[in-house]
């Protein structure tokens, strides 16, 4: 392997480059300053960069059914639950098919709160591009919560990614 500090001959797995030290560890690591293209914009640039879709944010005692009202006429595929400005939950499309079919669920008197997903995981406005995507992947989300610099909350959706990712000449 060589160096790519020094171009030192070093056997492969070392550590360490065996004439200048410099560490080999990190290699591998996709870095935004390496790549070109959709790879670089997308490692570098931050959640702000996306299109936001509206964001609908409720109380944890809003009616269930008049939250999928503000959904269904915002056409937004969640809603925030936020209580007292933290964000308590998330209620989305997955939770209104799976979660109001049973009959207690379609009462006009069931909260939100009963149905929404809790403590869904969040992302910084200043998190990369990446990092969502990463976590849509991987959580299997299509709606990701994204914390303003403003202590307000809006959603990042694979939509706005794909929306991003097609705009852009790569």
């Amino acid at each position: 392997m060589l160096c790519p500090s020094c171009g030192h001959e070093n056997i492969d797995g070392t550590d360490r480059c065996d004439n200048c030290l410099s560490p080999f560890r990190d290699l591998d690591v996709p870095r935004a300053d390496a790549a070109e293209g959709l790879a670089r914009s997308v490692m570098a640039d931050n959640l702000g960069r996306l299109d936001q879709e509206e964001t609908i944010s409720v109380t944890p005692e809003t009616p269930a059914i008049d939250v999928v009202l503000l959904m269904k006429n915002s056409n937004s595929g969640c809603a925030l639950v936020l209580n007292e400005g933290k964000l308590a939950g998330i209620f989305t499309e997955h939770d209104v098919l799976r979660k109001m079919t049973g009959a207690a669920a379609r009462s006009p008197a069931t909260a939100v709160k009963d149905l929404m997903s809790p403590n869904p995981e969040a992302l910084h406005e200043q998190d990369s591009v990446a990092a969502a995507l990463n976590k849509m992947s991987t959580g299997r989300y299509r709606h990701i919560p994204v914390k303003k610099n403003d202590g307000s909350y809006t959603i990042t959706s694979i939509k706005s990614v794909l929306k991003y990712i097609a705009k852009e000449d790569w």
